[in-house]
């Protein structure tokens, strides 16, 4: 496995969140995939105490950023982004909740 899923097994979610902001940091610097509001987000998002790590997810120039956090701190930073982002590119952002799953798994048919 490598290392994020390493850290994702381990629940070590300070060294995920480490390697999901290096990966940013590379696909905004040295790829230049992302834009400057991925990089907005991602940076405001690192500001906040209860962010673990954030990066930009999808097929790069615009699109998402994913945030891993501390569950009880969802609804603040979801405001404080929504505030920041708005003042910044008078922009209303959508946004969408997700949790962290076992994935995909093998079923026992029951029929």
């Amino acid at each position: 496995m490598g290392k994020a899923a390493d850290a994702l097994n381990a629940k070590d979610f300070k060294t995920l969140g480490n390697l999901m902001s290096e990966t940013h940091r590379g696909l905004s610097q040295d790829y230049e995939v992302s834009c400057p509001e991925l990089d907005f987000l991602v940076a405001e998002a690192q500001k906040n105490e209860a962010i673990f790590g954030s990066r930009m997810m999808g097929g790069g120039f615009g699109g998402c950023s994913i945030n891993l956090i501390k569950k009880a701190a969802v609804p603040n930073f979801i405001n404080q982004l929504k505030t920041a982002y708005s003042r910044e590119f008078g922009i209303e952002l959508k946004y969408y909740p997700v949790k962290i799953s076992k994935g995909t798994t093998k079923i026992k048919k029951t029929w």
